[in-house]
């Protein structure tokens, strides 16, 4: 994906330097628009992730582990407002205007996007995998899952997410693109298998809950666990319909209609980057305690600044 970008990108800026004064003016335009919409929600980006990385880590009733996983996606999400978002726009900025040093910006821009994407996919399915064993295998879940072991996991997903980035900065092109295309893949696919399988298991509990085969104790839990599988499959969801006008970008590439998709390369970024500030109000509003905690940290965080 980002070796796809970066070959778009790169053609964007060639036709720019090369039309000079006669820029095609839509082009133009859609640079600028592109600018304003990331220059615009960064800051938003940045402010509700750390807000809810904040209020996990300060309210006990808020850090299950779930919470916590989903805390560890968020810092991700903030990463692509405080250094994704800001960089793609130092890079339109410098292709607009035809800057010498356009290709340097955009080299860092690419790489940071390459770790960045990488822990994303990796905490994706650290989320639903939690969710999974909660779902399938609820009694053994205590064993399974411990603070212990999402430490390491969560150590291992950003160990994965830079040694992509480095195999980016030694410009081993094709390591990254074969990594970048089998994390996909293996994300989709476990995605897929993961989901239906807590479908499945979902179902199977609410006959039970129906015909009254479960204890009062067991229904509680699975209430409770179900909420959280519903809350990761917005989050997935949200994912999925921000990716895909990239996925068409993709595909028009690969029908060879790459004027089109240089065209709307950039503004298929920007939808990517823009699930980062999405996610933060998905937690909001699938969790009523969260959203209090928020709001309240949000008006100390605005006290402060008037004092």
């Amino acid at each position: 994906m980002a070796t796809f970008s970066s070959a778009n990108s790169t053609n964007a800026t060639n036709t720019t330097s090369k039309e000079g004064d006669t820029t095609d003016v839509p082009s133009v335009a859609g640079f600028i628009i592109i600018i304003i919409i990331n220059t615009i929600t960064c800051p938003f980006t940045v402010l509700l992730n750390l807000l809810v990385i904040k209020a996990i880590k300060s309210t006990p009733r808020l850090r299950t582990n779930s919470n916590i996983l989903l805390a560890c996606l968020a810092v991700t999400d903030s990463l692509t407002g405080l250094l994704g978002q800001p960089l793609f726009v130092l890079t339109k900025i410098f292709q607009l205007f035809g800057l010498s040093d356009s290709g340097t910006v955009e080299n860092c821009y690419f790489t940071t996007v390459v770790v960045i994407v990488t822990a994303s996919y990796f905490h994706l399915m650290l989320v639903t995998l939690e969710r999974l064993i909660a779902i399938k295998f609820t009694m053994q879940y205590p064993n399974f899952i411990t603070d212990e072991k999402m430490k390491r996991a969560v150590l291992v997903v950003w160990i994965l997410a830079f040694i992509n980035g480095t195999f980016r900065v030694l410009k081993m092109s094709l390591v990254v693109r074969f990594f970048s295309v089998l994390l996909t893949l293996s994300c989709i696919l476990f995605l897929a298998f993961a989901y239906f399988v807590m479908y499945r298991e979902t179902r199977l509990q609410q006959e039970k809950i129906k015909t009254q085969q479960l204890p009062q104790q067991g229904v509680e839990r699975f209430t409770r666990e179900n909420r959280a599988l519903k809350t990761t499959v917005f989050v997935v969801g949200a994912v999925i319909i921000c990716l895909l006008p990239l996925c068409f970008c993709l595909i028009l590439l690969v029908t060879c209609f790459c004027d089109i998709c240089t065209t709307i390369a950039p503004l298929a970024r920007t939808c990517a980057m823009l699930n980062s500030l999405v996610n933060p109000l998905i937690y909001c509003w699938r969790q009523k305690e969260m959203r209090k905690v928020i709001f309240r940290l949000r008006t100390q965080v605005v006290d402060a600044g008037i004092r």
